[in-house]
């Protein structure tokens, strides 16, 4: 009887008064960042939070290559994600910062056309919240933060809206180089005039030391999110049109066809593989890549020559430990004339690992690479 009463005195549950403590919660990472068109969240209104390079590393991060996992686009998380960070599949990204949008800082990045362009430890942690602001950040500070969030949209609007070619242009980064791209674009392809919605998803980078937005949008005409990058230039936002069409010099189906011999520049989806066949059968001699294209079901394969220094810089962008891992890359690839692999290209050249170029890459100046 004593044991049982002493069994039944473990299972109770003993009350203790305690003096009530106010817990704040400071997670706001789960946030969703815009509820409507023209209102930007608090939680954008922050300190500038810097991130460190790790130095003298050159491997991808695991973590780094889940976050940007190509297949999901640029700017879609899986489910476990949170909703306000912003990925990109064609953009890896290293020596991000995330900051507000009031006062653009430019970080320092150690990151260059063939490097990870991500900073994970600043992408993984909260944004401040208002708790977290100095003294004196008030109503001016929103203000000034509600109206270049309003102009962001009004260029995204201008943008999508835009009925021809004339009227999109305006909206336009490096424009005097991207106008014939996208008279060859449109040649093929219909302008399809959107009616913009809302910001799902806003993330702020920086690119070789200068401002980006990356943004998932929302439409009227669909359900699915449109990812977006913007340069946040001093003169204006204009956005990266090559990136937000995935340019190509012409159909992936049409490439695969016309096998042309002439070098061609292409957006792909890379990733290592073994596919060695005629004239790239020897495996001693190339190394094989494994080329996919957005929103097509064609496979090509490219080569790059072993013991050069273009192999040296695949070797940075594409660890031999990942071959799994599809990495997005702008690189010049030709057909061998008269090669029996009818699927296989020479690669020539990695002009980045991401879908867009920060710098215009003709060289031009500043005020040129704006028109």
């Amino acid at each position: 009887m004593a044991e049982g009463s002493k069994e039944s005195r473990k299972d109770q549950i003993r009350v203790v008064d305690e003096v009530p403590t106010e817990v704040v919660r400071l997670d706001v990472e789960r946030v969703e960042l815009t509820k409507k068109k023209g209102v930007i969240p608090e939680v954008l209104i922050a300190p500038v939070m810097e991130s460190t390079p790790q130095e003298n590393s050159s491997e991808e991060d695991p973590v780094k290559e889940k976050l940007l996992d190509p297949e999901t686009e640029w700017l879609e998380f899986d489910n476990k994600s949170d909703d306000d960070l912003v990925p990109m599949g064609w953009f890896v990204l290293l020596g991000v910062g995330l900051f507000g949008v009031l006062g653009w800082v430019i970080f320092q990045t150690n990151m260059g056309d063939g490097s990870a362009l991500i900073d994970v430890k600043a992408a993984n942690q909260p944004v401040a919240s208002a708790l977290d602001r100095p003294r004196g950040v008030g109503e001016n500070e929103r203000q000034a933060a509600e109206a270049h969030f309003n102009k962001m949209e009004k260029v995204l609007t201008g943008f999508l809206s835009a009925e021809s070619l004339e009227e999109m242009v305006k909206w336009v980064r490096h424009r005097e180089r991207v106008t014939p791209l996208m008279k060859s674009y449109y040649a093929r392809n219909p302008i399809e005039p959107l009616d913009f919605k809302t910001t799902k998803k806003y993330h702020s980078i920086s690119l070789e030391n200068k401002p980006f937005i990356a943004l998932e949008v929302r439409v009227e005409e669909q359900e699915e999110g449109i990812p977006i990058l913007i340069e946040d230039r001093p003169d204006g936002m204009l956005v990266d049109w090559e990136s937000y069409v995935c340019y190509l010099p012409m159909s992936p189906e049409e490439l695969a066809e016309s096998r042309p011999t002439d070098l061609k520049e292409l957006r792909v989806y890379a990733s290592r593989d073994n596919f060695h066949t005629y004239e790239f059968s020897d495996e001693k001699e190339y190394d094989c890549f494994r080329l996919n294209f957005r929103g097509s079901e064609t496979t090509l394969y490219g080569f790059v020559k072993k013991g050069t220094s273009l192999e040296r810089e695949f070797l940075k962008a594409f660890p031999l430990v990942t071959d799994e891992y599809r990495k997005a890359a702008i690189i010049k690839a030709r057909f061998l004339e008269g090669s029996k692999a009818m699927r296989s290209m020479l690669i020539e050249g990695l002009e980045s690992t991401m879908w867009a170029f920060p710098n215009n890459p003709r060289g031009l100046t500043e005020s040129e690479s704006s028109q």
